[in-house]
Formats: structure tokens, C-alpha cells, sequence
């Protein structure tokens, strides 16, 4: 079996380290290995512009995959005119599209993975040029697909019911915690740089993810503004890059006073993250949607008390490892990162619960997973 890997996505600058890229780079990292001697895998880049080759490169050496091919034929006109994929010479068993997107045409069985349907559960907060160029891609490539994987139950349902695609043809594949992802070992020394990088102080309450509405940031600075009320004094910090609709949300956030104490720390190097997570007194993911939500078992596997958002993906995540919350109220939100940040028994359970349930998400079994939805998709394609 030879399997095409479409990483386009990945060389793109706008997905640079985010949650598309990191699940591409942690699934090949270990899908040679999940994979049999006789087996193949290479990368597959389609783009016109020349300036994407950095990034190309880029991830080529970081995901350590020997084989590459690059179509240059720009990806609209490939749609436009269903031209196969095996034009570029790029003869494989199986193509996989990562990132919701599948190609016009490929003689192999084709995989598809869709992290969420954000466009038709949710579209409130996103932009209307990208919620179009979804509704027009991502149902097309779902009903093309020999398989559909998928992040979590939650996200299959969903895809089953709004796509109208069978539950044989998908296959729910939890990611996993990357390496590096521990709990802090030297305290001190963890408050000093997260001091002297981004002046963040002890005690603080940590977010970590891309700013924007979906997020609930507004939701989650309203309940700190709760809690400073109630004689909290550690900051909120929100750390991760500015996304979607940013400046509007911020400025209401702004307009009604609840930017006070919040400290926004940018694009977080990764050496940095697992210390964010380790010495945060408690971890908040409040979204209103998730595919999978990979900062609460990330938070847990480096100790992190997790209040989560009682909705989407976030309930079958969190299990019973954190504190569910409904996302619509700020007081409920408040009051469960009160409970996680004070130290005692209740902490210590949630720590403990944590750290045993982000054991169970590793990237090698992520990669098995999907070595058996190739397999799969094979069987379709021939029956």
C-alpha cells in the first residue's frame, strides 16, 4: 500500500504551528511506524506560487518523510477541470486529504479527514468568504471519500447527520499528546521565564488557542471580571495568536471592561507551552464548538486543573477528568475556575484524574488508527 499525504495545507504560512499543522506533523512522525515494511508513504504539495516552497521545505524535514511530489497546476484549475492527481506522476493506493479537503479526482481510494462542520453548526463569528468556500468543498469531498475520519464522536454524528454520509464510512481518531508535554519540574525556574518573556506572574489562569468568537474569549473574560470581583488578583492570560474577527470581539471585550487584568501573551513559542500549562492554577477551554479540543488533554497531561465547556466535543473529551461548565454562563464558568484554582483535596483530585486521562491519548495510536481507515478505504474502493 503507498499512501499520498497531502500536506499543501501545511506549507501554507497562515497554517504555520497551528492545530491543522500540528495534527499533519505528529500523525507522519508516527505513521511509519504504524505502518508495514511493504508500505509506502509520501508527501503530496499542490500550490502555484513560488514562495510556498519555504514552507514545503520546511515541512518536509521536520516530518521526516523521504518521498515528496509537488503539482504545480494551480488547485482551482485541478477542481475546475477534475484533473486527477496522478497528472503530477504521483501514482499511490490511497490519497489522503488532512484538512477537510479532498482533490476532483485520484484513481486510489480516497480519505478524508473533517475536524468539525464549524460551517453549518456554528457559522456565527466566522467569515461569510470562508463559510461559502466550505459549504462548496466540504461536503463534496466528504461524499467523494472512500473513508471520513474524524476527531471525535461528537464531530461523526454531525457528519453523519448533516452530510448525509453513512457511519461505516467514517472512523472516529482521537489525537494524542506530543512529547514535552509534562509537568513542570522546576518550578522556580519555569516563573522566571514566563516572568521575563511574556511578565506573567504565579496563580495566573491560563487559555491557550487562537483568539476569536468561537472561543468564547468574551465569555471567559466576563467570568474572570467575576471573580476579580470576588478577590481573585492572578491574571488571566490568553496566549495564542489573534485570529477570525479578532479586533471586533476585542473591542467589545474592551468597551465593557472586561480587558482589566487580562494579558495577552501572542504567539507562544512550543518550548514555552508545557510551562504555560504547568504552573497555570487552572486551564480554561469554554468554546462554543470544538472538533476535538487538544489544549484540555495537553493542560491535563502537564498537570493542569481543566474547566471545559459542557458542549460539542469538549464533554467526550474531558470525560470526567475536568469540570464541565455551560459556556452561556459566565457566573457557572466563574465559579468552577474558582474551584480549580484553589488549592486542596478538589485540585489535587483534578490533577490526578488529569494526568491518568492524557495518558490514554498517545500519537501512535492515533497513527494505527488511521493505518486501519486506509485499509478500510481500500476495501470500499475495490468492493
Amino acid at each position: 500500500m503507498k499512501v499520498l499525504f497531502d500536506a499543501s495545507s501545511m506549507a501554507l504560512s497562515g497554517y504555520h504551528r497551528g492545530g491543522v499543522y500540528m495534527y499533519g506533523l505528529r500523525l507522519l512522525q508516527e505513521l511509519p511506524a504504524a505502518l508495514s515494511r511493504e508500505d509506502q508513504l509520501a508527501l503530496y504539495f499542490n500550490f502555484f506560487r513560488g514562495h510556498h516552497r519555504v514552507g514545503m521545505k520546511d515541512f518536509h524535514q521536520r516530518s521526516a518523510v523521504q518521498e515528496s511530489h509537488l503539482c504545480r497546476i494551480p488547485p482551482q484549475l485541478l477542481r475546475k477541470f477534475s484533473i486527477p492527481v496522478e497528472w503530477s506522476g504521483t501514482k499511490h493506493d490511497v490519497f489522503h486529504g488532512p484538512a477537510d479537503l479532498l482533490p476532483a479526482k485520484s484513481r486510489g481510494a480516497r480519505v478524508v479527514t473533517i475536524h468539525d462542520l464549524a460551517f453549518l453548526r456554528a457559522p456565527e463569528g466566522l467569515p461569510a468568504d470562508w463559510l461559502a468556500e466550505r459549504a462548496a468543498t466540504v461536503p463534496a469531498a466528504a461524499r467523494s471519500a472512500d473513508m471520513v475520519i474524524t476527531v471525535s464522536e461528537f464531530s461523526r454524528q454531525d457528519i453523519v447527520n448533516m452530510l448525509n454520509i453513512p457511519e461505516e464510512r467514517t472512523a472516529v481518531v482521537y489525537h494524542g499528546i506530543s512529547e514535552g508535554l509534562v509537568p513542570v519540574t522546576d518550578g522556580g525556574a519555569a516563573d522566571a521565564r514566563l516572568k521575563a518573556r511574556y511578565g506573567i506572574t504565579p496563580g495566573f489562569l491560563l487559555y491557550l488557542g487562537t483568539l476569536q468568537p468561537n472561543k468564547n474569549i468574551e465569555g471567559l473574560c466576563e467570568a474572570y471580571q467575576l471573580m476579580r470581583s470576588r478577590g481573585f488578583q492572578a491574571p488571566l492570560v490568553l496566549a495564542g495568536a489573534k485570529g477570525w474577527l479578532f479586533d471586533e470581539m476585542w473591542a467589545r471585550i474592551v468597551e465593557r471592561g472586561h480587558d482589566q487584568g487580562v494579558l495577552r501573551t501572542g504567539f507562544v513559542d512550543q518550548e514555552d507551552i508545557p510551562l504555560l500549562y504547568g504552573r497555570c492554577s487552572a486551564f480554561a477551554l469554554v468554546s462554543f464548538l470544538e472538533g476535538f479540543g487538544i489544549p484540555v488533554i495537553e493542560a491535563m497531561a502537564c498537570g493542569a486543573p481543566v474547566v471545559a465547556a459542557d458542549a460539542c466535543s469538549l464533554t467526550e473529551v474531558t470525560a470526567d477528568a475536568g469540570l464541565l461548565v455551560d459556556p452561556h454562563e459566565p457566573e457557572a464558568i466563574a465559579a468552577a475556575l474558582e474551584k480549580a484554582a484553589t488549592p486542596g483535596r478538589e485540585r489535587e483530585e483534578l490533577i490526578r484524574r488529569g494526568l491518568a486521562h492524557a495518558a490514554t491519548f498517545t500519537w501512535r495510536k492515533t497513527a494505527q488508527g488511521h493505518v486501519d481507515a486506509y485499509r478500510k478505504a481500500m476495501e470500499v474502493r475495490g468492493a
